[in-house]
């Protein structure tokens, strides 16, 4: 006949979780049911009476303990298997102690352990049932035996009194939390139980037995080293994994007694203590038993009492490793020196921060607990939703204390559990503004180098506007040859404007923002502006054919190529000169083409290479440390190509080195090149016309210009096109003149640096009494004042001195045609031509 299966009661508030335990049992061949709260559960139990329950801590309507304790009134020898998600102690010991027989975590990630779990509380309530009913069967056979029977009815009566004992015994170990305690009160049970004086319990640390009491203390040994020796009743016990009872030593003659002389008797019961797996970890020794010898009813007895123990302190074990391992958390927690802050998933509220965390965000933990992770970033971007199992970093992150300071922090997330993440940052404000100043030291040495050049190219200019303004005065009568003379004043004079931003470019310390970038622009602008700064025995070749867009930004572009080609030209500083080849082209590179951290696709390739003395391999890996130079003193500090480095990695892309040594060097520098790029960096604030028109108007205009040249050469321009032209030559005076009749202007166009009041503060006044009117500023150079502020500020367009003639009246065309206004176009041929700034 074939048994009924073993009936499992799965009683859980989540679906799923009953769903997954009861497919997995059933597998195993078992009779799930299952109930949603710990009401219906209990119900179950009284009516389904299952040999088995698992069951959730927290419930409605019932939780987990309440469902233990009212299931023992019915079901006392049911074994019950508490799963639980909340991971803390007291959970473990409050069931433990309530009647759970096993506690497991959630989630279970191996579903073998629940069953190995079941298998264990079933195998362990077998062998009670077993022993309950075989206590009933010998009650019953002691009523029905006759007097001949009365002796076992004894023994059984005392087996059943120590039975219980030892079950009273278990219920009062459940109370320890450390092994030392717990190995006394096993041992102190031991000795009460077996009737022995003497006795000590040994457990397996760092690859030897330690003692951990004992109760005559004097002659045991603190350590017992490995290998034991299998002659001595411990090592017996050790290697078989078995009790052993010794009811006389002396008379054993294959097992080694002990030196000791004080022992009582020669007998002697020694114990195993067994790990999860079967394997011994430790041993009970027992001695001088008060009515000797020991006998076999004390090792059955024993091994009862020694399996009860082993469960128990197994558990206290695992509570200590989980004490040290938060204790080795918290130590690292608030030891480290870098912030770490644990957040809640989902609403992002400070739930703990270390010491370094409290710095960095210049709070301290009882205010962030009131505040919200992004509350403090102020780039912040929702990062909350992307995390899942694994760490995301999140990059840098700029965190504003209470004090308006910022702290720039490298930011990681590491999801901890279902409800919270931990943040860990690397404050990296300091090294941030150390490479700031880093690039622009190597950007003031690579000016220093370059200022021979410089002068050169300055000279060179000034000779041709000296020259073209003598003919110009000496063919004043002749207008065909005055023209020409006067288009090459205006050229010499771009030529100069063109040198002075290309300075300003270099020595220019500001925010580099990345934006839509024809690398090739600069590099061409660059080449002419190498051509009189690098020796005449060096030989520059320019091989461009990629004209693709990269996010950059123009100076560093800059800073990289002059750079390069400045440590190129002292590789090739002797007599004989070289080669320089400065070539741009496009690359498809795959993934295991490319180093960690880049992502493959095109690239544009900057190539500078050289026909110089080259790189010693012996150096080739530390080019690129800060300060590591091979020049002599006084001709550079090492700094360049740490600072290419730095740009090359900002802009997402990476640099490759070739040399052979005696045979020149070649640097590749790969940019990436964007799938999708907004062009609106490349517009102006407005319209444009076409470049023949010119247009006259007679619209009112105020203009505002400290240097009288300048003041008089615009306001003749502007009247010749036809407007109305108030002038003063300083802000106050204008700013007055607006004051008193506001509606008198249609346009305002202003110089930057004045003498009482800057054109920006002029601006904002005037837009503060009529918002509407266009105004055009002016600027020779700036380090703060930007583009894009003044556009910010309402400004309608900004402009770079010098100005021509034909570029300030497009200006001011766009300007009234987006008003609204109208206007007329001529073509000026003397204004195309004419610098007014």
């Amino acid at each position: 006949m074939q048994a009924d299966p073993i009936k499992v009661l799965v009683v859980d508030d989540e679906q799923a979780i009953r769903q997954s335990f009861s497919y997995y049992l059933e597998d195993q061949g078992y009779e799930v049911i299952t109930a949603e709260n710990g009401r219906v559960g209990l119900e179950l139990m009284v009516s389904e009476q299952p040999d088995l329950a698992l069951l959730d801590l927290r419930m409605p309507e019932m939780d987990g303990l309440e469902l233990i304790q009212q299931s023992k009134k019915v079901l006392p020898n049911t074994p019950m298997i508490v799963i639980s998600g909340a991971n803390r102690i007291g959970d473990v010991v409050s069931s433990l102690k309530y009647g759970g027989w096993d506690y497991i975590e959630k989630p279970v990630q191996d579903l073998s352990i629940l069953g190995y779990a079941v298998k264990k509380a079933l195998e362990k309530a077998r062998l009670i049932r077993e022993n309950m009913e075989y206590q009933a069967k010998l009650e019953q056979m002691v009523q029905e035996r006759t007097k001949e029977l009365e002796t076992v009815n004894a023994n059984l009566s005392h087996i059943n009194t120590r039975l219980r004992k030892i079950v009273k015994t278990t219920q009062g170990m459940t109370c320890c939390q450390e092994i030392t305690q717990l190995s006394e009160k096993i041992l102190k049970e031991f000795a009460s139980h077996m009737g022995a004086s003497g006795g000590s319990l040994y457990l397996l640390e760092d690859g030897c037995l330690k003692l951990k009491h004992v109760l005559d203390p004097g002659h045991a040994s603190p350590v017992i080293d490995f290998p034991l020796d299998e002659n001595t009743v411990i090592g017996k016990v050790m290697k078989t994994g078995q009790p052993v009872l010794v009811r006389d030593i002396n008379k054993m003659p294959e097992l080694t007694p002990s030196s000791w002389d004080g022992y009582g008797d020669g007998s002697a019961l020694v114990f195993p203590i067994m790990d999860h797996s079967g394997v011994p970890v430790g041993g009970i020794t027992l001695h001088s038993k008060n009515e000797a010898p020991f006998v076999e009813q004390d090792k059955e007895i024993g091994s009862i009492l020694a399996s009860y123990s082993c469960e128990t302190l197994k558990a206290v074990q695992a509570f200590e490793a989980v004490k040290k391992s938060e204790q080795q958390y918290r130590t690292l927690f608030e030891k480290s020196n870098d912030a770490i802050f644990v957040v809640d998933r989902h609403s992002g509220q400070y739930i703990d921060a270390n010491r370094a965390a409290e710095e960095m965000l210049g709070r301290p933990l009882r205010d962030l607990k009131q505040r919200y992770v992004f509350d403090a970033i102020s780039n912040y971007t929702d990062f909350t939703s992307s995390i899942g199992d694994t760490a995301v970093d999140l990059g840098i992150l700029e965190f504003q204390r209470p004090n308006e300071t910022i702290r720039s922090a490298q930011v990681s997330c590491i999801p901890f559990d279902m409800q919270t993440f931990i943040c860990i940052a690397r404050d990296i404000t300091q090294d941030l503004e150390m490479e700031k100043q880093l690039q622009q030291s190597q950007k003031m040495e690579a000016i220093g180098t370059l200022a021979g050049g410089i002068a050169h190219d300055f000279n060179n200019i000034l000779s041709g506007i000296f020259g073209y303004a003598q003919l110009a005065e000496m063919n004043i009568r002749n207008p065909d040859a005055l023209k020409q003379n006067l288009e090459q004043l205006f050229k010499g004079a771009q030529r100069a404007g063109d040198l002075v931003q290309q300075i300003l470019t270099f020595s220019r310390q500001t925010e580099h923002k990345l934006k839509p970038l024809k690398i090739y622009l600069i590099v061409k602008e660059t080449v002419k502006f190498l051509r009189s700064t690098i020796p005449a025995s060096i030989e520059i070749r320019e091989e461009v054919s990629s004209k693709s867009i990269a996010m950059a930004d123009t100076t560093q572009i800059h800073q990289v190529i002059m750079n390069l080609c400045a440590n190129a030209s002292h590789a090739m500083s002797g007599a004989f000169g070289g080669v320089l080849t400065i070539s741009l082209d496009d690359v498809a590179l795959k993934a295991d083409e490319i180093p960690n951290g880049c992502n493959p696709g095109t690239y544009i390739r900057l190539k500078i290479q050289d026909t110089g003395i080259g790189i010693p391999s012996d150096i080739l890996n530390r080019i690129f440390d800060p300060y590591f130079t091979t020049k002599e003193i006084g001709q550079g500090t090492g700094l360049g190509l740490a600072v290419v480095g730095g740009i090359v990695k900002k802009h997402a892309g990476f640099i490759t080195v070739e040399s052979t040594e005696g045979e020149g060097a070649a640097f590749s520098v790969f940019f990436p090149v964007p799938n999708e790029i907004s062009y609106r960096s490349f517009g102006g604030n407005g319209s444009r016309i076409a470049d023949n028109d010119v247009a006259e108007g007679s619209e009112r205009i105020m203009l505002v210009e400290d240097e009288s040249t300048i003041l008089e050469a615009q306001r003749g321009i502007l009247e010749q096109l036809g407007y109305k032209v108030s002038s003063y030559k300083d802000g106050k005076a204008a700013l007055a003149a607006f004051e008193v009749d506001p509606d008198r202007y249609d346009l305002v166009i202003t110089d930057m640096t004045m003498p009482r009041m800057n054109g920006d503060e002029l601006s904002r006044s005037i837009l503060s009494i009529r918002k509407e009117v266009p105004i055009i500023l002016c600027t020779g150079y700036h380090e703060t004042y930007t583009k894009e502020t003044a556009f910010a500020e309402g400004i309608w367009e900004y402009l770079q001195k010098p100005v021509t003639g034909k570029e300030l009246a497009r200006v001011i065309r766009a300007a009234f045609a987006i008003a609204g206004q109208n206007t007329t176009t001529v073509s000026v041929e003397g204004i195309n031509n004419a610098s007014v700034a």
